[in-house]
């Protein structure tokens, strides 16, 4: 009997980029160990679009696993740090490959050890996700030593490079002469725009789904009829992250009261506390509110869109400095 309270992570989505994101994946992985030079490949996108789950779909179709020969580690995933440096990605490459001294060593020191624990584990793959952080937004630098490094790392290891991240990070990738040059064409997770019809009809393919899922447990409103279709869109803004947060929410809620019935006041609820706001949207009524239109306009539409999307951080006018009054004008001055 499966646990109510994982229904939404259990649930099987039909997603087409999602799939093709995997299957592309797949492809990389199957076809490491023969390719001439390391297969690399970047899935780029906006927050919440799927891009880890990708990559841990992935993964867990190829586990590690410990046998009397030793620790099998097929592919090597991990979260870039903020601020990479060598040193620290390489730590949490030797920490997943389960080094008992994965802190300590020099620099060489453990990247000799994890090009060793790479090539006896039979790694085939190496996955970065947030490697957005490669480029460091105060400074507008690029990591450049460490996306050498990484480079190299895969050079001799022979094993395929997946990065995942915001779109930025094809700023490191194109500004890397060499990085750029083994790169495939990126894996694009978009966000669904209602305006779309192919769009509409996936995320709305999406919903079914969770109304199976969810409606085997609880008795729940029609997800996937046209006007509660359109109040999911402007819930989530498209982004199928943020319609699993809040749908997470709503059945968590649901379990934590005792009830086995959600009604649209429930999901007005579960939406305020799982999906944060915007001043920009402070005009707009709750999707789930009784009195919210489901009228698709252009304006709309054009707010929704913002949901997910990072507001620029205010930075007030920088003072402007006094001049200093030179000897002579104090003089020309004090004369007057």
């Amino acid at each position: 009997m499966i646990d109510a309270r994982y229904i939404v992570e259990n649930t099987l989505v039909p997603h087409t980029a999602f799939e093709k994101a995997v299957s592309r994946l797949e492809q990389c992985y199957n076809y490491a160990c023969g390719a001439s030079e390391p297969i690399c490949v970047a899935i780029l996108g906006e927050s919440r679009t799927g891009k880890s789950r990708a990559l841990e779909e992935c993964s867990t179709k190829h586990p590690q696993i410990r046998n009397e020969d030793g620790l099998t580690v097929p592919i090597l995933r991990v979260k870039t740090p903020s601020k990479p440096t060598v040193k620290s990605l390489a730590e949490l490459m030797l920490k997943a490959m389960k080094d008992p001294k994965f802190d300590s060593g020099t620099e060489n020191a453990k990247t000799n050890r994890l090009q060793i624990l790479m090539q006896s584990s039979g790694t085939k793959m190496v996955m970065l996700d947030e490697f957005q952080h490669f480029y460091d937004m105060g400074s507008h630098k690029i990591m450049h030593h460490v996306a050498d490094w990484l480079k190299i790392l895969v050079d001799d290891c022979h094993v395929a490079l997946v990065v995942a991240g915001l779109e930025k990070c094809s700023v490191v990738i194109n500004q890397n002469e060499q990085l750029a040059g083994r790169f495939l064409s990126p894996i694009i997770m978009p966000r669904f725009k209602w305006e779309n019809v192919e769009h509409r009809e996936e995320f709305i393919g999406i919903l079914g789904a969770f109304q199976d899922s969810i409606g085997s447990t609880f008795d729940i409103p029609d997800f996937d009829s046209a006007d509660m279709a359109f109040r999911f869109y402007c819930g989530t803004g498209g982004l199928v992250g943020y319609l699993s947060k809040f749908l997470r929410q709503l059945v968590l809620n649901a379990i934590d009261n005792n009830r086995r019935s959600i009604s649209i006041e429930d999901l007005a609820f579960a939406h305020m506390e799982s999906v944060w706001s915007k001043d920009s949207l402070s005009d707009i009524s709750s999707p789930f509110s009784r009195d919210f239109m489901c009228v698709p306009t252009t304006a709309l539409l054009d707010k929704i869109a913002t949901i997910g999307v990072p507001v620029e951080p205010f930075e007030p006018p920088r003072k402007r400095k006094a001049k200093a009054i030179s000897s002579s004008s104090r003089h020309v001055l004090s004369a007057s």
